[in-house]
């Protein structure tokens, strides 16, 4: 791993720190190249329920792309180079961007492919790729359109406007801003919520939800039945059941 990539496990919740804070947290090609195999090893780790990607610092979750390398990558390199930061939304646990400070062009990409973005209320946002003759290249441009709409999303990234966190939590760009004092407790109270639930249960959510959004009605009403029918194959499903009915708190395995 990276000087600028640290890992962090405590019980059931692991936190990946971007810690690059002389850069403002800024993504080199290197550290991107590691999410991909960092998130496979969580994924593929039973003992890791939540996922949380924070930067360090206090200034920024990262400001972005580091932009000295931009002109030493050909169009191939940056082709694969984009789909490095997709791999939070392929991680079949949940994972949680705990966000403070700036957080712009590839660092909200980033952001943007985890399933929660708990924000405080001093961070802002921004895709400023346009001022820099290009666009958002790693997932910015679809998931923010299809978190915010296309009005605000053209507004968004045709100006490469700065926005607050009221105003991105307003639009849907985030899920949840709260005084700046609150993040670690916010972030804290939703990993041990999301660490107790079943585990399977929630991969399976994930998937029913991240594909069913883009699918035909139809289609995604088929994939969550075929989804709610195997979930009854658990043992999960089993002691979700008898436990509601015998008054106790469940016992999730993951099996």
């Amino acid at each position: 791993m990276s000087d600028f990539l640290r890992v962090e496990r405590r019980g059931p919740v692991t936190t990946i720190w971007i810690d690059r804070q002389a850069k403002m947290n800024a993504l080199t090609v290197a550290m991107r190249n590691e999410f991909p195999e960092l998130f496979r090893g969580l994924d593929g780790d039973d003992s890791v329920r939540v996922v949380v990607v924070r930067g360090a610092g206090g200034q920024a979750f990262s400001a972005g792309g580091d932009v000295a390398e931009f002109l030493t990558l050909a169009p191939a390199d940056l082709e694969q180079w984009g789909d490095t930061l997709t791999w939070p939304e392929r991680c079949r646990k949940p994972v949680i961007a705990a966000i403070d400070g700036y957080t712009m062009g590839a660092g909200l990409e980033l952001a943007l492919a985890c399933d929660f973005r708990i924000a405080t209320a001093r961070s802002e946002f921004a895709f400023p790729e346009i001022r820099l003759g290009m666009i958002p290249g790693s997932g910015g441009t679809q998931r923010a359109i299809r978190l915010i709409g296309m009005t605000r999303g053209k507004l968004f990234m045709m100006t490469g406007e700065r926005i607050s966190a009221e105003r991105a939590e307003a639009w849907g760009l985030i899920t949840r801003a709260v005084p700046n004092d609150r993040l670690d407790a916010a972030v804290g109270a939703l990993s041990r919520d999301l660490a107790e639930r079943p585990p399977l249960a929630l991969r399976t959510l994930k998937m029913v939800l991240n594909r069913g959004a883009e699918a035909p009605l139809e289609t995604a009403l088929e994939l969550e039945r075929k989804a709610y029918a195997w979930l009854r194959s658990t043992v999960d499903y089993e002691e979700g059941v008898k436990s509601y009915l015998e008054k106790r708190p469940p016992k999730f395995s993951g099996r």
